[in-house]
């Protein structure tokens, strides 16, 4: 009696930590998102630009030797490109740590609707480059099999 009384106090101490310590827990910093992912979104539109410049440049060319080096730049922006998208995941593209669910007072926690909403234009923003890159590598796939066998 005595061992079955101290495992079930044991266990209604385990299973009220966490709504305790989730009660004391002040809620997250909003992530620093919209100037450092603007600012990235920016610089990746501008890349995606020139790698279109560079593949209408191969589509022209009708030089073997030139169509090959613009081929090289082409897949060398596409690495660096992929790097940068990489990076501009994270925290900020996961919830930056808040949850946006309530708490066990009652209250919202997490971020607000607004928040939420800009989340979701970066990501939106995030896929629509994700396509644009995965276009840029079809055409390179395109213009290497269009290349002459050496």
């Amino acid at each position: 009696m005595k061992t079955s009384m101290l495992i079930s106090a044991i266990v209604a101490c385990a299973l009220s930590v966490p709504i305790v310590s989730a009660q004391e827990k002040p809620a997250p910093a909003k992530p620093a998102m919209s100037m450092d992912m603007e600012k990235h979104m920016s610089q990746m539109q501008e890349k995606m630009k020139a790698m279109q410049g560079q593949m209408d440049k191969i589509r022209k060319t009708t030089d073997p030797k030139e169509r090959q080096k613009l081929m090289q730049e082409h897949m060398q922006a596409m690495q660096e490109n992929m790097k940068m998208m990489r990076g501009m995941g994270g925290p900020m593209m996961m919830g930056g740590g808040g949850d946006g669910g309530m708490t066990m007072d009652g209250k919202k926690g997490g971020m607000m609707e607004g928040d939420m909403m800009k989340r979701h234009e970066m990501m939106q923003k995030r896929m629509d480059m994700m396509q644009m890159m995965m276009e840029q590598m079809m055409q390179h796939e395109q213009a290497m099999e269009s290349m002459p066998a050496r």
